[in-house]
């Protein structure tokens, strides 16, 4: 009888222990002034949102492989408190960020976001501009070095930040594991660090050398985007205006994932998890309780790999909340952006 209660005991420490890195957020008060449901249900505040986008610098630059690289900036003109760029998730584009990026500005940041190339208004790597593909993962983070070098860096901020969503949390993590000096911190929201199994076992046997839509997924179907069948976001009135949003620019579109972009990624975890110790930037990661897009189990292992390396960093878990943290409901999403805030003012 001792001898279970000892090892009940010891399995209970186990599983405590592995859950004791991930917090759970708290505060949901708007005290940075985050656009809320009921402002962006006013046809006048959501003017404001698009007037503000509209005037932001746009422009593009050719990345690896000479591939045009969309970007757009958002400068303070006076009284920066620091610049933070955006590294995007998969299918998406600075104009799903329209909120997010307004928010920010009123907060005092400088933003700098460009599209990845094969998707938003980034040049495509193949024929099919539907497909989802690329070719090198590491082109991802070349170009977000020269977009930093060349672009964000010649504006000489006091701080620079880097906030960072899905595959744009691969991509960023790699960035950091690269180049440990250009952030003094770094924002993750439910990155790929990992996808659900068994996509990556599979990949290896379904990959081939033509390029198809990997199982499950296809060309982007307007037809398929109701919001009961979405598994993003919690928030209906988000959802649409993202929605909206690749409704109004049609080029910035994007469908499925091909097998070989699937593979690309697979293979980029492994490189990730093996360059931890590289990480010198203090960073902060975000994951969804109800996240069904990557793997949560892979935020976990990175995250305690992490910290027994001794790094400066930080995981919360949003309960109640799907993958999109930054087109969540208003409780979810305050809550995230408090403690990205928070955590940015203490670099």
């Amino acid at each position: 009888m001792n001898y279970i209660k000892i090892i009940s005991l010891g399995l209970l420490l186990i599983l405590v222990s592995c859950k004791a890195n991930f917090q759970q957020l708290e505060n949901n008060n708007n005290s940075y002034y985050l656009s809320s449901t009921e402002q962006l249900q006013d046809k006048n505040y959501n003017s404001q949102i698009e007037a503000f986008y509209n005037k932001g610098k746009e422009g593009t630059f050719l990345g690896k492989k000479n591939i045009s690289i969309y970007y757009k900036i958002f400068k303070q003109e006076k009284n920066e408190k620091a610049a933070i760029l955006i590294s995007s998730g998969r299918t998406e584009a600075a104009i799903k960020y329209k909120e997010l990026i307004y928010d920010l500005y009123k907060n005092g940041y400088s933003i700098y976001i460009h599209d990845h190339r094969g998707q938003g208004l980034s040049g495509r790597m193949i024929k099919n501009t539907d497909m989802g593909y690329i070719d090198n993962f590491q082109f991802y983070i070349d170009d977000m070095k020269y977009f930093y070098d060349k672009i964000l860096k010649k504006d000489k901020h006091n701080k620079i930040f880097l906030l960072a969503h899905s595959m744009g949390g691969a991509i960023g993590m790699t960035y950091l594991e690269q180049n440990s000096k250009d952030f003094n911190a770094a924002a993750f929201s439910s990155p790929m660090l990992g996808l659900p199994s068994p996509s990556c076992a599979a990949v290896k046997l379904l990959e081939g050398k033509e390029i198809k839509y990997a199982l499950g997924t296809g060309e982007y179907n307007d037809d398929k985007v109701a919001f009961k069948d979405n598994r993003l976001t919690g928030s209906e009135l988000r959802y649409k205006r993202m929605v909206s949003a690749f409704e109004q620019e049609p080029k910035a579109k994007l469908g499925g994932a091909t097998y070989q972009w699937v593979a690309k990624s697979c293979q980029q975890f492994k490189y990730i998890n093996k360059n931890v110790e590289k990480i010198q930037t203090p960073f902060i990661l975000f994951s969804a309780q109800n996240e069904q897009i990557v793997d949560t189990k892979a935020h976990q292992n990175f995250v305690e790999k992490a910290q027994k390396l001794g790094k400066d960093c930080k995981a919360y878990k949003v309960m109640d909340a799907q993958h999109e943290l930054f087109i969540e409901k208003d409780a979810q999403r305050t809550e995230t952006l408090n403690e990205i805030f928070s955590f940015f003012n203490k670099y």
